[in-house]
């Protein structure tokens, strides 16, 4: 049997990613890999039930820090206009620390 690892998931904080992503972390969990998936606390509710190794897949919940002109409960780009999501693209930027504390770094 080969050698097992770890992966570390943080895609765009958009469902129309966090699916796919969830379904790879599903195909690597049940070929025995661990995987942590980063994602939005609001998101980690209606993903749970497609996490079908919770044994082996963490879901990890980010808080999206505030950024001027950003309404606060903002967390994916279905939660705001178009208009907004450079502030939420900035506001993802400033998640890094949670990021690299995930990471291990």
């Amino acid at each position: 049997m080969g050698q097992k690892f770890h992966v570390l998931m943080f895609p765009w904080f958009a469902f129309g990613h966090f699916t796919p992503y969830l379904h790879l972390a599903n195909k690597l969990a049940e070929k025995g890999h661990r995987v942590t998936f980063l994602l939005p606390k609001k998101a980690k509710k209606q993903l749970e039930p497609l996490n079908l190794f919770p044994d082996s897949i963490v879901l990890l919940p980010i808080t999206i820090p505030h950024v001027d002109g950003l309404p606060a409960d903002a967390e994916t780009p279905s939660d705001i206009p178009i208009t907004l999501w450079k502030l939420l693209c900035t506001a993802i930027d400033l998640t890094r620390d949670q990021v690299e504390v995930a990471v291990g770094a």
